[in-house]
């Protein structure tokens, strides 16, 4: 009967045990620091997804300048924002980069461009 007793007591011990480490292993992990962004590029949609022809126009922007950026989609529709914090750029190269951003915003449909 101690027997019996002891082993219980044994598994009652590993299985409290495993069931913390798997808390522990399922514990998230800390998330990387949220970028600041200078300037925020909405991509809506009318029902149809967002205007891909301008969200690739910007993305091929971004990556010709190799700016760091965040992306973030929401929505069923392909709903997009990205954020930049232009912190590669001077003063004067980012009021140029602002304002091509806005000029290739306006050409599209939904595309908003705003800065902090």
């Amino acid at each position: 009967m101690k027997n019996i007793i002891l082993m219980l007591g044994c598994f009652l011990i590993m299985g409290v045990s495993s069931n913390n480490v798997k808390a522990q292993a399922a514990a998230p992990k800390k998330e990387a620091k949220a970028l600041v962004c200078k300037v925020k590029i909405s991509f809506g949609s009318p029902g149809t997804g967002i205007d891909g022809k301008v969200y690739d126009q910007i993305k091929a922007l971004i990556a010709e300048k190799k700016l760091k950026h965040s992306e973030k989609r929401m929505g069923r529709e392909g709903e997009t924002e990205i954020c930049l914090p232009l912190t590669e750029l001077k003063k004067t190269k980012k009021a140029d980069f602002i304002e091509q951003l806005k000029k290739i915003a306006s050409s599209g449909q939904l595309v908003s461009v705003s800065t902090d």
